[in-house]
């Protein structure tokens, strides 16, 4: 008697745990943080990048000399170096800013030249010159951007952006060169060259992220990773040669946001 007793106790406070159980209701989950917005409309940057990659170049022409062919092979050294950026941008819709920036990159160049330059007395026994000389190269680019703003507080912004590029790039081109000679002319030296600077344009396209921090509402610094590129078609001696603009640029500089 005492058992089955016992055992009702324990059946009737397990039904009332179990009912209690389903009647309780759960704890509402956190709601999960809120991206900060975006409360700035229109953002600027300026500052210095550093070109990393180098953007060579060659041409081989034949020459007439001495009625005869000869060769002149001339390679162009075009390294990295410094270049000055700058742009601006407008929030259109939610994360979504169009733009336009500026890069302006220039460097010193050197031209090797190696020439065959025939003999004036014999056929086959052409006299090897070779020299070098410096010219300039210079690069425009203005770039047309979507940018996605992405607000990682309220002091940290990550940009991804991308478009076309529109570059003019100038360069000094070697047309001919100069030598010495003198009797009995089995050897000749290099004394300078023929050069004048051309100017050419093509479209291309670039894409790059930014991240900046905002030490106060409207000022702030960043840093910059963009690639660019385009290529544009230059006359040389044996017609015309690609000439490749742009590459990957990396640097920071101020960041404004109103």
């Amino acid at each position: 008697m005492k058992s089955r007793a016992l055992l009702f106790v324990i059946l009737t406070c397990g039904f009332c745990a179990a009912a209690e159980a389903q009647t309780r209701t759960p704890a509402p989950r956190p709601a999960p943080p809120r991206r900060p917005a975006i409360n700035e409309r229109v953002f600027f940057s300026a500052g210095l990048l550093f070109q990393i990659n180098s953007n060579d170049f060659t041409d081989t022409a034949t020459i007439r000399r001495n009625a005869e062919d000869g060769r002149l092979e001339t390679a162009y050294d075009v390294g990295g170096g410094l270049a000055f950026d700058v742009s601006g941008s407008y929030l259109v819709w939610k994360n979504l800013a169009v733009g336009v920036g500026l890069t302006l990159f220039s460097a010193s160049t050197t031209t090797t030249i190696d020439a065959q330059v025939p003999h004036p007395f014999f056929f086959n026994q052409a006299r090897t010159v070779t020299g070098e000389v410096t010219g300039d190269r210079s690069e425009t680019a203005v770039h047309v951007q979507a940018r996605w703003l992405v607000p990682l507080d309220n002091k940290m912004t990550f940009t991804i952006f991308g478009g076309p590029s529109f570059f003019k790039v100038e360069q000094d081109i070697v047309s001919d060169f100069q030598f010495l000679e003198s009797y009995p002319f089995d050897t000749a030296t290099f004394s300078g060259a023929i050069a004048a600077s051309q100017s050419e344009s093509a479209v291309g396209v670039n894409v790059g992220g930014d991240i900046a921090y905002f030490f106060s509402p409207n000022v702030g610094v960043g840093g910059t990773a963009q690639y660019s590129a385009a290529t544009v078609e230059m006359a040389v001696p044996s017609g015309t040669a690609d000439v490749k603009a742009g590459g990957l640029q990396v640097g920071g500089g101020v960041r404004l946001r109103f």
